[in-house]
């Protein structure tokens, strides 16, 4: 694995501990494992920038280079929002599934919608609900997330292939909800609403599901070393904001212990005696239970309302034998349950892993992100499957996802911060 330079991953990963929760927010179990009328319909606009068509890069194609040279020692990752970009990416989950042989999730008939205030604006932190149309119950409830966007997966979620949704946006003060009509389809359109959107999270729970493997060692270090400066950053980038810490590790089938669950606690201290705790072993370099972590952590005691429910899975290893469908169910739980999965890629991922996490992290409205070998630390990290990224620093391009997620709108890195650019990125997107 990767040597973790202390104070970088202190700020990284606080970074991602942030999220605007985009998905519902309902309550889960700790395993230690009648709506109001509607006003009238909304507006609904032209497309908003729908996610072009895009050719994949290879690792060996060319490639943009700053000035900035990483110094030594210093980690540097990539990361990609695959629903920004959801026509490469479901080529992408098209052709990787064919050619290893797993089965793809849902992804089809999707409901891509960015929400703009009364003042044209962004509408970040709304609660939307979405209903089969003639129906009363609501197959999704959440928040528009950064940049006012909510993207949802009606038939990751069990629903099927559905043609049109009846979406209800709720205004902060209470008021009657504002309800329209949708066509779903795999371009992102603007819905204007008659008031403003803002978030501001009332608690966060953060869990950690960390591979405890025989290379993970350096990650449980940091973990130990940097937890209490983790929280700290993260009160003082949301004061009053309420934080829970959760533990979940795993190994392989053979090991002494498959998946263990610490539960929650708001004891810095006490979280980082559970991760000195533990040492990094066995594995073997094959299969783990990557799935049955994510359940374990998927069904903990996360909390309701509105708040951030944030999932950190960490791992280099592809799940066990027959394991897909129980990943998939998982993730469509947490998505259910309002938790946006981060999944980050350690060195030696291959195109099974990837294929699963970066599924995962669109259908939770989580990214995806991915340690790069630009800086030259630990073992090689593989190039990923994607058309466009741009590498910088690592805590760097956490510190900018907590920015974003807090502040409900998407910041790119500065153009000096920039170590390579792969493909022709524009914010967030590939327009190649």
């Amino acid at each position: 694995m990767i040597k973790l330079q202390r104070g970088l991953l202190g700020l990284g990963i606080c970074v991602v501990l942030s999220g605007c929760a985009m998905t519902a927010p309902q309550g889960g179990s700790q395993t230690d494992a009648t709506a109001p009328a509607a006003a009238p319909a909304a507006m609904l606009e032209a497309p908003v920038m729908p996610a072009p068509a895009a050719i994949v890069v290879p690792p060996t194609g060319p490639v943009s280079r700053n000035r900035l040279t990483p110094q030594p020692g210093v980690v540097t990752a990539g990361d990609i929002d695959d629903t920004l970009n959801l026509e490469s990416f479901l080529r992408f989950q098209r052709d990787t599934g064919r050619d290893i042989g797993i089965p793809a999730a849902r992804l089809d008939t999707p409901v891509l919608v960015q929400l703009r205030g009364s003042d044209g604006q962004p509408a970040p932190g709304v609660r939307i609900t979405l209903r089969k149309p003639g129906q009363t119950d609501a197959f999704y409830d959440g928040y528009s997330g950064v940049d006012g966007r909510a993207a949802v997966f009606p038939a990751a979620l069990g629903q099927g292939r559905l043609r049109r949704v009846t979406l209800r946006a709720f205004p902060p003060d209470g008021g009657a909800p504002f309800e329209t009509e949708l066509r779903t389809a795999s371009e992102w359109r603007a819905l204007t609403i008659p008031f403003m959107g803002g978030w501001q999270p009332d608690f966060m729970d953060l869990v950690f599901a960390v591979d405890t493997t025989g290379s993970m060692q350096d990650e449980l270090n940091w973990l130990a070393q940097e937890i209490g400066e983790i929280a700290a950053q993260a009160r003082r980038e949301a004061p009053g904001v309420d934080i829970r810490l959760g533990l979940v590790v795993y190994k392989a089938p053979a090991d002494p212990y498959v998946v263990r669950s610490y539960g929650f606690t708001r004891d810095t201290g006490e979280f980082t005696r559970w991760v000195q705790s533990e040492r990094a072993a066995g594995g073997a370099g094959g299969p783990e239970v990557v799935a049955d972590a994510l359940t374990t952590a998927v069904d903990m005691n996360w909390r309701r309302g509105r708040g951030e429910r944030l999932l950190f899975q960490i791992g280099d290893e592809p799940p066990t034998t027959g394991k897909t469908d129980l990943y998939y169910r998982a993730t469509a739980d947490a998505a259910a349950r309002g938790i946006q999965v981060f999944n980050v890629a350690a060195s030696g991922v291959d195109d099974h892993l990837e294929f699963l996490m970066r599924q995962g992290s669109a259908i939770t409205g989580g990214r995806y992100v991915f340690l790069t070998d630009d800086s030259g630390v630990g073992l090689a990290h593989a190039e990923p499957t994607i058309s466009c990224y741009q590498v910088t620093r690592l805590n760097e391009l956490l510190a900018r996802l907590l920015r974003s997620e807090l502040s409900g709108r998407r910041i790119e890195a500065a153009r000096g911060d920039v170590i390579r650019t792969v493909g022709s990125y524009q914010n967030g997107r590939c327009v190649n």
